[in-house]
């Protein structure tokens, strides 16, 4: 995978290995950088991210599918948890509750991890009079902790783009900052590398990158990078 620099625009790529020997490719583009539906102009485009890596691998293998594309036009985070009343037998679930930009892959994860709690919601109640009375409130409240992790791997990269709209943490610098130190120590440190994509595939929660000696490891790389 490679990420362009907001300055440059913020072209990626990425390239995963799937089953039967076959790979899928994206590629991203943001403000007005849209990855053409053409082969050519599909290699073209993967020809201009900063490292010809992708490219190269791409550039002679066999398209098995046609190119599809999607457009995303923002994340969103619907706040019920902060409502007084919601009404009585409904509740949303997935991107009616939070939408994530789908490049980062963690949508679905998310909705899947919401069904399990309204899952265990339910059957902690299961032997109460009222089950569904105070069922919401109880599955927002809880669904916060859910959201926290993916809502800030997606929404703070792409809050680097000056284009992007929405309000910035006071502390998005030092955000981004230490997100680019942790990519580079992950490049070659393997233990850093399995525990950063445990993060990204919401197996453990962002908190585990905040560890004071991992926090010291990575602002002592990127010094002497």
């Amino acid at each position: 995978m490679t990420f362009d620099s907001p300055a440059r625009g913020g072209l990626a790529g990425i390239m995963l290995p799937l089953e039967r020997n076959r790979w899928i490719t994206t590629l991203v583009g943001r403000h007005g950088y849209i990855p053409p539906a053409d082969r050519e102009g599909f290699l073209a485009y993967a020809g201009q991210l900063r490292t010809p890596t992708l490219y190269d691998a791409i550039k002679k293998a066999e398209q098995l599918g046609e190119i599809a594309r999607f457009g995303f036009p923002a994340s969103v985070y619907r706040h019920f948890d902060r409502l007084e009343k919601f009404p009585r037998g409904l509740l949303p679930l997935g991107d009616a509750v939070c939408r994530f930009n789908p490049v980062y892959g963690q949508g679905m994860s998310v909705a899947a991890q919401e069904a399990c709690l309204l899952h265990e919601l339910l059957r902690r109640r299961a032997d109460q009079t009222d089950p569904l009375a105070g069922l919401a409130p109880a599955f927002f409240a809880e669904a916060v902790t859910l959201i926290e992790t993916p809502w800030a791997l997606a929404v703070v990269p792409d809050l680097a783009h000056p284009g992007t709209e929405g309000q910035r943490p006071k502390d998005l610098q030092q955000r981004l900052e230490f997100g680019e130190g942790l990519n580079r120590l992950a490049a070659y440190d393997a233990a850093v590398h399995k525990l950063l994509f445990e993060v990204l595939h919401l197996l453990k929660p962002q908190s585990v990158l905040r560890e004071p000696e991992l926090v010291e490891r990575v602002k002592a790389f990127a010094a002497q990078a």
